[in-house]
């Protein structure tokens, strides 16, 4: 057995002086333990943050929530109770292999089912062949699906008891829990090939996971248009995004896409292999060249060393469309400094080859696409800079994806000027790296690829959760340790909700109470004696108590600890003592943290005269909990807007029709009089782009007086052009009058004494004659005028 690698130094960045920060010290992946916070601005204020956001290509579940809701958690205690000014970068990564492949199956998917609508005797042979293809991934018998339920119960029967009759507490490790997936699929859809249901929908439904793989396999050889997977990746994006909205989770400063910094990576990659710490192969693969990183003094694999090797990790880290996995060749070249295949096992692809069926970019090494590790060293990179405070993600990604992250980077920017070095002088990216614990499911991490997750929509709509509900579990759970979910767990999360919106009612209606009495004339007693030194000493030891929680790690379990003690102690002042002034200040306190933490959706921690929280079942706190009133009419202005767009377009497109000037005249009124008088804007842009009027909202009477100032402006334009036309007008009548005088006759006149047959003066009136010079100048204009007069005739 190989001896445990040890992680290398790492350097705290430098204390800012006279910079006062807090106490925080926050748990560091790259030294496994707590560290003093100090981030890189001088003024101790700006915190740079990169998070690795969404692969989209499913619906985000538990595990997802575990992650992104957990950050919003610590995002948002940095900057709402640390006072931290938080520039928080996440990506989507919009092109990848999970992506390609989930694309391009339901892409086939659609085109055989809507190809064969009924069970014929081909579609059950094609699928019964998709079925013996996907049995072969877990044994070389080859049962038939009418024999294979014998055959499962024979060679794994516990599973197929469980399968059978599931069991909330079985614990199965992930190996297990996969075959178990596998033997699910398998089994579903035998009984659906033995015994076809009468709808053709349900039998697709039954066997869609072994038809799809199948189906990419038979057209392995075919190319797709890129909107095949840019409908794939726009659709579970947009999808992510309202799941977020939903748990409360802040929306990003930056969102960065992989299909965006497409030319970035090229650029990225190609100073890598000129710095010689990447190389290109014969397919038009580039890899990360580990050996020259390590020659070079760098330490790969700096957040967990003891993984680097572990092929599986790799291979899931690598992709399943990547190329050149048949084997590596250390020697082999063929020509300018091209290799063969990978010089190692380990090295990883920073630009994939497109082969057929998937989307590529060009480069100087052929039509490709960039790797998965290196499109978050990219767009961080090019948004926050050579280097960044925090970096966080799941504890699934530390290796292979952020230590290559790492190692990328680092080769990137080692050598550059600015920033702090490691001990032994090298670039240090990233100075605090965080992971979120996982979140476990009958003891197996929830994972889409073991199919034993549950959306965030069904947890929500269906599953008994609340956005607050699970976003409590989270909080009690600490950040980076694991969540197993059971019912002990729920109970407890419950529970604390429970007591804190008890609390509130409480505290709130014996407010109303007591100003109502006041209001009615009544004198309300404002003592202060030993009960209520006792809970304001409560509430100040509470305060510490969080304080210093928070600034452990946030450690916000044992900070709702403290506040469910503080409520315990205020409960029992109120049964004791009428006086209220001491339960609200505990109450405004109470809100502010709760508010800290996300737990109301519909409140920021800056009302600190508030108290109590948002009903997380009502219809204005869960899908729609962050929606803004315009965000809520949003839907009907569109809708509208859309209408109104396409009477215009008939109005424009037929002119001459008795109806298009009126038509357009009320599609204008309905913008600048009746929605502006509601605070509605609305732009209209060209057709020729396709592009809808866009929607805006602005205070009503500023769109009033733009519309006023326009009326202005379009009347004053009017005057101008009247003007001007009057004045044309002068000018042409002038010119007319002028040119109607014959050029025969337009130089007799008192100042000439002897003229020519075409009335060209010769002498002036004194008798002296013109001069040559004199006689062209006249005869100019003489020309000048014959023209005039006969385009006047």
């Amino acid at each position: 057995m190989s001896t445990r690698r040890e992680q290398p130094p790492w350097t705290l960045p430098p204390a800012h002086d006279g910079v006062p920060l807090p106490p925080l010290r926050i748990f560091n992946s790259l030294t496994r333990k707590k560290e003093p916070f100090v981030p890189l601005d001088p003024a101790g204020k700006t915190v740079t943050w990169y998070c690795c956001g969404p692969t989209v290509y499913d619906a985000g579940h538990l595990g997802h929530a575990r992650n992104y809701v957990t950050t919003d958690v610590l995002r948002r205690i940095m900057r709402d109770y640390f006072g931290f000014e938080v520039r928080f970068v996440q990506n989507v990564t919009d092109v990848d292999d999970k992506i390609i492949l989930r694309a391009r199956q339901n892409h086939l998917l659609e085109e055989f089912t809507s190809s064969n609508p009924t069970l014929t005797p081909d579609v059950l042979k094609t699928v019964t062949s998709a079925w013996s293809s996907y049995l072969s991934k877990i044994t070389t018998d080859t049962p038939t699906p009418t024999d294979f339920p014998a055959w499962a119960a024979t060679n794994h029967p516990a599973l197929t008891a469980l399968i059978a009759s599931p069991a909330k507490d079985t614990v199965l490790d992930e190996a297990t829990t996969k075959l178990k997936m596998h033997l699910t699929t398998l089994l579903t859809a035998a009984t659906a090939l033995t015994t076809p249901p009468s709808e053709t929908a349900a039998f697709y439904t039954s066997c869609t996971p072994v038809l799809l793989p199948y189906l990419d396999k038979l057209h392995a050889d075919r190319e797709y248009e890129t909107d095949v997977f840019t409908k794939l990746s726009t659709y579970w994006e947009r999808h992510f995004e309202t799941d977020m909205r939903t748990l409360n989770v802040l929306p990003p400063t930056t969102v960065t896409r992989v299909s965006e910094f497409i030319p970035e990576n090229v650029a990225f990659v190609e100073k890598l292999v000129d710095r010689g710490f990447a190389y290109p192969t014969a397919d038009g693969s580039v890899y990360f060249d580990i050996a020259a990183y390590e020659a070079a003094g760098h330490h790969y694999a700096k957040l967990q060393p003891w993984n680097r090797g572990d092929e599986a990790l790799i291979a899931d880290g690598e992709g399943a469309l990547t190329s050149a996995k048949a084997g590596t060749d250390t020697l082999a070249q063929v020509g300018g400094g091209v290799q063969a295949a990978k010089k190692s096992a380990q090295d990883f692809a920073l630009w994939k080859a497109s082969k057929k069926g998937e989307p590529s970019w060009e480069s100087p090494w052929g039509r490709g696409r960039p790797g998965w590790h290196i499109e978050c060293s990219v767009m961080c990179s090019e948004v926050l800079g050579q280097q960044v405070d925090i970096h966080s993600g799941g504890v699934d990604l530390a290796f292979p994806h952020h230590d290559n992250e790492i190692a990328q980077s680092e080769a990137y920017w080692d050598g550059c000027e600015g920033g702090h070095k490691t001990l032994d002088g090298r670039h240090q990216w990233i100075n605090y790296f965080l992971h979120m614990g996982h979140l476990n499911i009958h003891g197996s991490k929830m994972s889409k690829s073991l199919k034993n997750f549950v959306s965030i929509r069904d947890a929500l709509g269906r599953g008994g959760w609340t956005a607050r509900g699970l976003r409590v579990v989270f909080l009690m759970g600490g950040w980076k340790e694991g969540i197993e979910v059971r019912e002990g767990v729920l109970a407890e999360a419950k529970n604390w909700e429970a007591s804190v919106t008890k609390f509130f009612v409480n505290v709130k209606a014996l407010v109303a109470e007591e100003e109502a009495r006041e209001s009615a004339g009544e004198k309300i007693p404002q003592l202060f004696g030993g009960r209520e030194h006792a809970i304001f000493k409560e509430l100040d030891k509470t305060r510490a108590a969080v304080h210093a929680a928070l600034c452990d790690n946030f450690n916000t379990a044992d900070a709702m600890k403290a506040l469910t003690d503080l409520i315990t102690e205020t409960n029992k002042y109120m049964s004791a003592t009428p006086a209220l002034a001491a339960p609200k200040e505990v109450a405004r306190y109470i809100t502010r943290i709760v508010t800290v933490f996300g737990l109301d959706p519909l409140s920021t921690p800056s009302g600190e005269d508030r108290i109590g929280w948002s009903d997380p079942t009502s219809t204005t706190s869960t899908t729609s909990s962050a929606e803004t009133p315009e965000e809520a009419l949003l839907p009907y202005l569109r809708a509208l807007s859309t209408f109104r767009d396409a009477v215009r377009k008939l109005a424009i497109a037929n002119p001459d029709a008795p109806t298009s000037a009126p038509l357009l005249t009320l599609s204008d009124n309905l913008r600048d009089y009746d929605l502006a008088a509601l605070g509605v804007s609305l732009d209209d842009r060209e057709f020729a782009n396709g592009k809808p009027a866009l929607i805006k909202f602005a205070p009503a009477a500023e769109l009033v007086a733009a519309r006023e100032e326009k009326v202005r402006r379009a009347e004053e334009k009017e005057r101008r052009k009247e003007e001007a036309r009057v004045k044309r007008e002068e000018e042409e009548r002038r010119r007319s009058e002028a040119a109607s005088v014959s050029h025969l006759v337009m130089y007799r006149t008192e100042e000439w004494g002897e003229w020519d047959e075409e009335g060209m003066p010769v002498r002036d009136r004194e008798g002296v004659e013109v001069t040559k010079s004199r006689g062209k100048v006249l005869r100019k204009g003489w020309e000048r005028q014959k023209k005039a007069h006969e385009a006047w005739l």
